[in-house]
């Protein structure tokens, strides 16, 4: 029988970014719970990503909380905390915005075609992505849901759509 205990720092050591990847971006607006933004740095660790940005998070928020649920992703991202008249100087001019969110004019996730060059961006936990931002996001998607909670954690959206993203931008 195989062995299966294989750890996955050693699966996959030798992996290395396809030629012409381009790493995706974050955009978190107006988070609250310092555990989602440590899952967001660890997932942009995750999948290589180029930059997470948290507009509008009090930065007074705690950083031992993000800094438990990031863990090595914490020093290994780079990320910071910007205001909403500043994150679009920050985002490279040849990325698209998408946003992450239900809307009456929103895409279904895995019957879009997602641009490889993406900023992908989630919203607060309760109010979603604020108008201001939304209006710049040239693609919106939603995440369809069967069952009687039709809502996401915020982290677990961003993961859904990145992998999606993922999936459709690489060939494995």
């Amino acid at each position: 029988m195989a062995d299966r205990t294989i750890h996955s720092k050693f699966l996959f050591q030798d992996v290395k970014f396809p030629i012409g990847y381009c790493s995706p971006v974050i955009i978190a607006d107006s988070l609250k719970t310092p555990e989602n933004l440590g899952n967001i740095i660890r997932l942009a660790d995750n999948v290589g990503a180029k930059k997470v940005l948290f507009v509008n998070v009090n930065e007074s928020i705690r950083t031992s909380k993000i800094k438990k649920t990031a863990s090595s992703s914490y020093n290994s991202v780079d990320w910071e905390f910007c205001e909403i008249t500043d994150f679009l100087k920050k985002i490279p001019k040849d990325y698209e915005l998408v946003a992450i969110e239900t809307t009456s004019d929103s895409d279904n996730l895995y019957k879009t075609k997602l641009p490889s060059k993406v900023a992908f961006v989630v919203g607060n936990e309760i109010t979603g992505i604020s108008d201001e931002i939304l209006e710049q996001c040239r693609k919106i998607v939603h995440i369809p849901v069967l069952g009687k909670n039709t809502s996401l954690n915020v982290s677990h959206a961003l993961v859904l759509a990145l992998f999606e993203w993922q999936r459709n931008t690489l060939a494995y």
